[in-house]
């Protein structure tokens, strides 16, 4: 009988054992079994992923690149917001580019050469006009005929800035320095200019520093070498020293989330850079965008051509310039 009963009890055990054994596996099991795809949380929970939202276009057409990158040059490098008119500018009514490359073609700070790229007569291969040994900063600005680049500039001999004119059929070798020698001191200290406008064919409206908050609008006469002050303002009681940005008044319920935006001269484009770090040039007038192979954070500035042709865009140690309808 005793017999018995530790048999009984051993077969329990066994059994209870193989029961425990059971429910284990099931659990298990249960764990790796396909999970309901009409179960969103479930889902998620176990296999966690990052989707993009879908960008509303507004109802643009996308189209594939439209673009042709004519040309990348390297250019010196400044502080992101410097106030120094701009290293780079298109004249207003022709398809010539100004901008300061670095003196080795290499890399640069702050100053270096005025280069112009003539795109007139063959837009695919610009003919290159160079300076040489000028200390050139920007602030560039075309005479209304194009015949003549003036430009701020600094001359390290005497520690002071000035502005040149160059002339363009000469391709840029003839330079004249409209504050030669003492002139050019016009403050106890590095006597800094801007360049505001041509007010025509020979006169340039010009700033120069008179001291800690002052500074004289002046015309130079690029000609007989003559100044005359207009007036005396306070610092940045001008236009001089801004970079030229179209940004029109628009309804931002009727475009893309946009940032960086900046129109074409007769706002048939727009440049600018998404909400996920991707630029595109739209179309107004048509409806419908292209994507350019380029990151939005990596874009300083841009500029458009006179007629909408080109679009340049700054990066911190180069300048880009595209033909945005080559392939139309």
């Amino acid at each position: 009988m005793k017999k018995k009963t530790i048999k009984s009890l051993l077969l329990l055990m066994v059994g209870s054992l193989l029961i425990l054994i059971a429910i284990a596996a099931c659990s298990v099991f249960s764990v790796y079994q396909a999970v309901d795809p009409q179960n969103a949380t479930l889902t998620a929970l176990i296999t966690p992923t990052s989707v993009e939202p879908t960008l509303d276009l507004k109802g643009n057409r996308v189209l594939e690149d439209q673009s042709c990158l004519i040309t990348s040059l390297a250019s010196i490098s400044t502080f992101e917001n410097a106030e120094d008119g701009g290293i780079f500018r298109w004249a207003d009514d022709q398809n010539l580019f100004a901008f300061v490359a670095p003196e080795n073609r290499y890399w640069g700070w702050f100053s270096g050469a005025a280069v112009v790229l003539d795109f007139r007569n063959n837009p695919k291969q610009p003919v290159e006009m160079i300076t040489s040994g000028i200390h050139v900063f920007g602030d560039f600005a075309f005479s209304p005929d194009n015949s003549k680049l003036a430009f701020t500039a600094f001359r390290p001999s005497d520690n002071v800035y000035t502005v040149m004119v160059a002339d363009l059929d000469s391709g840029l070798r003839t330079v004249t320095d409209l504050f030669p020698g003492l002139v050019a001191d016009t403050d106890d200290f590095s006597s800094s200019k801007s360049v505001i406008e041509w007010v025509n064919e020979t006169e340039l409206r010009l700033t120069t520093s008179c001291g800690v908050d002052c500074e004289r609008i002046l015309v130079a006469n690029t000609k007989s070498g003559t100044l005359s002050q207009q007036e005396e303002v306070r610092k940045k009681g001008h236009s001089g020293r801004t970079f030229p940005q179209h940004v029109i008044e628009y309804d931002d319920r009727l475009y893309p989330a946009m940032s960086k935006a900046n129109w074409s001269p007769a706002d048939t484009y727009v440049f600018y850079t998404d909400t996920q770090n991707k630029t595109w040039i739209l179309n107004d007038r048509e409806n419908y965008q292209f994507a350019l192979p380029i990151s939005g954070d990596t874009v300083l500035q841009s500029l458009w051509s006179a007629d909408e042709r080109f679009l340049a865009l700054r990066f911190s140690e180069k300048i880009s310039i595209y033909d945005v309808k080559c392939k139309q």
